[in-house]
């Protein structure tokens, strides 16, 4: 088994920024095309103007209507049975100004289903959902996986 990890955050430089005024974004994140999720750290960075519930879902693969790497934008058009059925991790909840954070020792089981066994998408999908942020607002986030398995 190997452990695979990114990290984003302000003082690297390499943040989620949602633009003002957008109900949630999504994030395309580039990751193993499979593996088990073991650990998920969301946080709204320090120094914001507004800080807001929010709540964080996790894809296997792109459910929103338009991803890019590296940018946000709108997923309020998504198809709801798609993203559900499309999830990894069940839907997270924070509160304002805490971390979300979700720890599993056991993982949580995913393969992105946009690309074959041959030709695998190494990527995952962050849609981040703030209650009531009407000002820009970043991101930072912490994501692992275990990939194989103990044999190797």
């Amino acid at each position: 088994m190997h452990v695979y990890k990114r990290e984003f955050s302000v003082s690297e430089g390499n943040y989620f920024f949602l633009p003002a005024a957008e109900p949630s974004a999504c994030f395309e994140i580039q990751f193993p095309p499979e593996g088990k999720i073991t650990r998920l750290i969301v946080k709204q960075a320090a120094g914001d103007d507004l800080a807001a519930d929010f709540t964080v879902d996790l894809y296997d693969r792109e459910v929103c209507d338009t991803v890019l790497s590296g940018s946000s934008v709108s997923a309020g058009d998504q198809d709801t049975m798609t993203a559900e059925l499309a999830k990894i991790i069940p839907t997270q909840f924070a509160a304002a100004g805490d971390a979300m954070e979700l720890r599993s020792g056991h993982g949580y089981s995913y393969r992105n289903r946009e690309g074959s066994y041959t030709v695998p998408v190494r990527k995952v999908y962050l849609n981040i959902a703030p209650d009531s942020v009407v000002n820009e607002s970043r991101w930072e986030v912490a994501i692992e996986c275990e990939v194989g398995n103990e044999s190797n």
